[in-house]
């Protein structure tokens, strides 16, 4: 009698320490550094259907351009930490390289009336510029499985964007180099607005303290954008639009997780 006691009894404490020595595992505290890699989507900036150009070289003859600027596809990579207390919700801190390069276009409205004009919206067309540009942000990461395989996971970032090459400005040039300045900026150097990253993706366990990660994306950058027609050499009317830029991230996580009397 007194064996099956004992027996029951330590098969009651095997069924309540199991469950709480697993909550102690999910419970303790986490960090996790990433390095990853992205292919960015383009998106549209701005159009002006009908901007009149001046060619005032041999008398004044003037055309009208359409032009369009986009953001091009490229190749990013970033840098994140995300300090995980229990087993869901995780604090992190990001640097982004965005790189939003410009591709731009060019075509004339009408027959062509000067033919420096023409030689200067071909430049155009045939233009594309890249640019440095980095997203820093900070906000919460919440995951689900963390104990799993593969474990699912939602961020929410807020931050900003820091840009060195302006949206606005435009330039044409003739065959033999001459520029025309088309829309002018008064801001060529860094300029800062919001951003916001909004994330889905999963990791993947790859060994002890390892882990592959994917992530679709939707980076909500703030960019100016023209909004209409101006005199030539003019800063353009313009505003800040928020664009969708979307990108698929792929990194490797390296976990260091505190244990009770040890660092991490």
């Amino acid at each position: 009698m007194r064996i099956t006691q004992a027996v029951a009894a330590a098969l009651v404490l095997a069924a309540l320490g199991t469950p709480l020595a697993a909550q102690g595992r999910r419970d303790r505290p986490t960090l996790v550094f990433t390095i990853s890699g992205a292919y960015r989507d383009g998106v549209g900036l701005w159009t002006v259907p009908d901007q009149p150009v001046e060619d005032n070289t041999a008398g004044t003859l003037t055309d009208h351009f359409f032009l369009n600027r986009s953001v091009n596809r490229s190749l990013g990579a970033g840098f994140s930490a995300t300090y995980y207390k229990g087993a869901h919700l995780g604090l992190s801190a990001e640097a982004f390289l965005v790189g939003l390069g410009y591709d731009d276009s060019c075509r004339l409205v009408a027959p062509a009336q000067s033919e420096l004009n023409a030689e200067r919206c071909n430049s155009i067309d045939r233009l594309e510029r890249s640019a440095a540009a980095v997203a820093l942000s900070a906000g919460g990461v919440y995951r689900v499985g963390s104990d799993e395989f593969i474990s699912p996971f939602a961020r929410a970032h807020v931050g900003i964007l820091v840009n060195n090459q302006s949206p606005l400005l435009l330039i044409g040039e003739t065959n033999n180099g001459a520029e025309l300045v088309i829309y002018d900026d008064e801001n060529t150097g860094t300029r800062l607005r919001p951003a916001i990253l909004l994330g889905l993706g999963a990791t993947v366990a790859a060994g002890r303290g390892y882990q592959l990660r994917w992530e679709i994306r939707d980076n909500i950058l703030g960019i100016q954008r023209v909004t209409g027609t101006t005199a030539r050499g003019t800063v353009p009317p313009h505003e800040t639009a928020y664009k969708h830029i979307f990108s698929l991230n792929v990194g490797l996580d390296v976990i260091l997780e505190r244990r009770p009397g040890r660092r991490y």
